[in-house]
Formats: C-alpha cells, structure tokens, sequence
C-alpha cells in the first residue's frame, strides 16, 4: 500500500506540473480584428474608419486637356498679350491634373457632420506646377463654413454642373473651378426648396481713378478698390425637383476706394463751375490735400457706394427629347458688381486681328476722378444651352452667352478713358470728335460632343466661337504702349471673333462633393 499511495502521488505531482507548463505557453487571447466596414448612410463609396463612427469617401480624377486658340488648354486668347494674336502667341496649350477628394460624414445630435476637402494638381504646358486646394469646408446644423462653390451659383450656364463647357467660360457667375471663401446658413422648406443666406470672398473687376489712371488694350486698368471691410453678403432661393431645378440670388457688392491719387488735376478733371467740381477744388486748395501728399490718408477719397447683382437661372429635364436631355439658360444684371453680372472670369477685351484692327474695351465695378465721387459700371449677361443625348453615353450640347458692359454719360462725356487727361500716359487715344465709350459686348457660341466608352471615363470635344463688340467701331484709336508684338500706332477699331478648340479626356473615381 505504502508503494502503490507513493506511486500515485508522484504521478499526481507529475501532471500537475505538466499541466501548468503548458498553461504557461498557452498564447495570450488576441484582441478582435477591426475590419473597415461598407457605410451604406451616405451611398455608395463610403467607409467607416476603423475605431470610430466617422464615414470617409476618398475620390478623384485624372484630367488631360488639350487646347488650340486657348491659353492653359480652356481660356480664349481674346486678352492681354494672347490677344496679340502675332507670332509671340502659341496657339497650342495643354493642362494635365491630378485631382483628389476627401469626404467624411458623422451623425450628431443636429444633423450630419460633414467636411470635405479637395486638391488640384495641375501642370500646364509642361512647365508650370500648381497645387490648389479647390475645396476645404465644414457643413453641420444648416451651417457652411470654408472653402466651396458659392451658393449663388445659378443653374443654366455653361458651368460644370450644368452644360459642362471644356472652356474657363469667361461671362457667367461660377465658382465651381477654384471654389470661394463663404460663410452661409441654408434652411430646408421642403419640397426640394432651400433659402440660403450667407457672405462670400470679395469678388470684383476693380475700381479705376480716372484722373491719372493708365488703361492699356487687353488689360484690367489700375484699381484703386480699397479695403477689404467685410465679405460680400448675399441671399439665395433655390428649387431642385423632380422637372429640374432653378436658383435666384442676390448679391450686395460694396465700391471703395483709397485716396484722390492727384490733387493738381482736379481743376483739369471737373468743371470748376459745377457743384462736384467746385466742392471737390475747394476741399484741395492750391496743388496739395489741404497742404498734405497726393494719395495719402491727408488727402479725401469717394464715399463708398454699394453695388448690386442679381443672378437667376434654370436647368429643365426633356426626358420627352431623349433620355437624359435638358436644356435651360440664365440672366444675370448688375450695378456696381460686374464680376457676377458680367462674370467671374471676363476680362478687358483686347483682340487684333489683320490689318491693323482691334476690338477693345474695359470692364470696372465703377469709375472716379479726383475730387468726384463713383460711377458705377452696368453689365448684364444671357446664355442658354441644350443637351441631347443621341446614345446613353453619347450626347452633344449647343450653347450660347451674350454679356453687355455700358458706362453712363458722365463717364463717356468726360473722355478720361481716352488720354483726354494725361494724355502722354494713355495708351488709348482717340480724335477729340470720337464719342469715348470703353463699352462693349461679349458674346460665344459653342458645341461639345461627348462620348462614354465605359461609366467614368470621359473623351469630349469642345468648339467655341468667341466675339467682341467695341463700341469704337470705326474710329481710328492710337495705342502709345505695345502688346505683345504688336507696335505703337494707329488701329482701326473693328469688331474681332476667334475660334477656339479644347479636347478632353478624364477618368473619374468615386468624385464628387
């Protein structure tokens, strides 16, 4: 017994160790793997980070355009040095871009959290890199707040969201490429309605000083705009339903300028005999401000003057022409604000073409001389387009604008825009029996076809045909200042047109805002 009880108690020992060194090697329990999950809440394409509630979409594209007539592959050559049109111009351009796009969504308390950001990455004609972040904004209870495409933005232009023109369309409200700073808040009426409020960027065409300003062809005259005191408030109504959608905006665009740049020139400037004239010569006796420096805070400036816009537009469904057809236009007027009335990207035109001929004019939120106050410029702007698709993947669009840009009586009776003060510092100059009106019109017309091999990918053709209207029709204009290659001289003034032609091909991914 006393063998048998001792056996067994070293048995005993025996698989108790054992047992606890193969507990001992037993690996610790790992933690549960966290896989990225589908977030179905906000469509297709979106993730939910690992470790948190935050839904990310991550998309983008890649672009490559190719432009005759256009500078970048997208704008006319109908300004500045392009509008030479001599043999310092290249007609071919091109533009490549890598475009990238970050969108996260939460749910809270008061609505869903968004943020989404957006970078560009361009290199133009094989030379020039930009990086450009296009979008960086926050969105939650109604609010916006950052970097995005404006909310008066009207439908019905040739704009990406709408007609989707291959050209930097010149003469309509959009800030779609490049976004704006804006604060807005948006209420939800139901229905597809929304009233939105809110302050975008200062955006203007600048404020010229006619005393002493130079104005060369092709070119923005010198802007005295002045600070820069708030954003530029604005109120929005729009409609998205099921027939299309339609917008409505209103824009209040405040003119305000430095200092009276050349206290001398105003006995020259303004008739001593009239009221303006009197009060300015005696707020600046003798040749200074009251004894102090030209263009300092010693001398007086314009009372400020608000400027006003107002933009519509609509973009109808035709699913009774074709499926997927639509067609709209819009209507833009202003005062005091012709960088929504006239457009964003328009520019002083300054076109030559044989001969010794060129199209000009200026465009300007307002004017003044020494000593007056502002005269704010008027432009108004019309387009319309449609879309008819010949194949689901297979449509063609026609398009048109026309942009008009008038100056009142007193600017054009005082002459200053044509070297009627300072003569030897302007570089238009017309006989004195030449009405001097730096109006003028702005009109295109456009066809882009574009094809679908797979979802996605996008092959387009785009061909405009851009026109200038100067109201110097016929006149002989002097130009004391080159452009381009062009020499100094004597021009006929002549309307101008130029063809222009951008082709496209870009591969998106889960893009969009």
């Amino acid at each position: 017994m006393t063998v048998t009880k001792r056996m067994l108690l070293g048995s005993a020992a025996a698989l108790t160790a054992i047992s606890s060194t193969q507990a001992a090697d037993l690996p610790v329990k790992a933690k549960p793997v966290e896989y990225v999950r589908i977030c179905n809440l906000y469509g297709a394409g979106f993730y939910t980070i690992p470790g948190s509630d935050v839904c990310l979409k991550i998309g983008g594209y890649v672009q490559a355009d190719y432009g005759w007539n256009v500078t970048g592959a997208r704008t006319q050559h109908y300004s500045g040095p392009a509008g030479a049109q001599d043999r310092s111009v290249s007609p071919y351009s091109t533009r490549h871009r890598a475009h990238f796009n970050f969108d996260s969504r939460t749910q809270t308390a008061y609505g869903t959290l968004r943020t989404y950001a957006a970078i560009h990455i361009d290199n133009e004609n094989q030379g020039t890199v930009t990086v450009n972040p296009t979008r960086a904004f926050i969105q939650w209870a109604g609010f916006t707040f950052g970097h995005t495409k404006s909310l008066t933005d009207v439908p019905g232009s040739p704009s990406a969201d709408t007609f989707r023109s291959l050209h930097a369309f010149q003469n309509h409200s959009d800030t779609g490429g490049n976004g704006t700073n804006q604060l807005a808040y948006t209420w939800e009426l139901g229905n597809g309605m929304t009233l939105n409020v809110g302050a975008d960027e200062r955006r203007t065409k600048g404020i010229a000083n006619l005393s002493n300003n130079v104005t060369t062809v092709g070119s923005a005259p010198t802007t005295a705009f002045g600070p820069f005191e708030h954003p530029t408030p604005w109120v929005n109504f729009a409609v998205n339903q099921a027939w299309g959608r339609f917008a409505v905006s209103g824009i209040f665009n405040k003119n305000n300028a430095t200092y009276y740049n050349d206290a001398a020139a105003i006995a020259a400037t303004l008739d001593s005999g009239s009221t303006q004239g009197a009060n300015a010569v005696a707020a600046v006796p003798g040749t200074g401000c009251n004894g102090g420096q030209a263009g300092t805070s010693q001398c007086g400036h314009p009372d400020d003057k608000w400027g006003w816009a107002v933009l519509s537009g609509i973009d109808i469904k035709a699913p009774w022409a074709g499926p997927g057809d639509h067609f709209g236009g819009y209507f833009n007027y202003g005062v005091g604000a012709a960088a929504y009335s006239g457009g964003n990207n328009l520019s002083s035109p300054g076109l030559f073409g044989g001969g010794n001929t060129v199209a000009l004019g200026v465009i300007t939120d307002g004017v003044f001389v020494n000593g007056g106050q502002f005269e704010l410029t008027t432009a108004w702007t019309a387009g319309f387009g449609y879309e008819h698709f010949w194949l689901p993947n297979f449509s063609t669009t026609v398009y048109g604008t026309y942009t008009a840009v008038r100056y009142n009586d007193n600017v054009i009776n005082s002459r200053l825009f044509c070297g009627s003060n300072n003569a030897a510092n302007q570089n238009i100059r017309v006989s004195t029996n030449v009405e001097c009106d730096p109006g003028f019109n702005f009109w295109t017309l456009g066809t882009h076809t574009d094809w679908y091999p797979v979802a996605g990918f996008r092959l387009a053709v785009d061909v405009l045909y851009t026109r200038i209207e100067t109201a110097f029709d016929g006149q002989a204009v002097t130009l004391s200042k080159t452009v381009g290659l062009r020499p100094t001289g004597v021009y006929t003034a002549k309307d101008q047109g130029i063809v222009s032609v951008v082709f496209r091909a870009q591969r998106s991914f889960a893009s969009g805002e």
